[in-house]
């Protein structure tokens, strides 16, 4: 019997201006992309979700 079952996937949309330049929309994507910016993601919704008692025990992955 598995020990965790998925209950909700909340997921935030990043959108870039239109007309912004190529290589800053690369900067972007770079950045999104890049692990420090991934691991400060999952320790602030873990400071999120550790706000709310009911969640204790809940484990969190981030994924692309």
């Amino acid at each position: 019997m598995a020990k965790f079952v998925v209950i909700e996937e909340p997921h935030a949309t990043v959108r870039v201006p239109w007309d912004l330049p190529d290589d800053l929309a690369g900067d972007v994507h770079a950045q999104l992309s890049s692990k420090p910016f991934r691991s400060r993601l999952l320790a602030a919704v873990k400071q999120v979700v550790a706000g709310f008692p009911a969640q204790a025990g809940v484990r969190i992955h981030i994924s692309r």
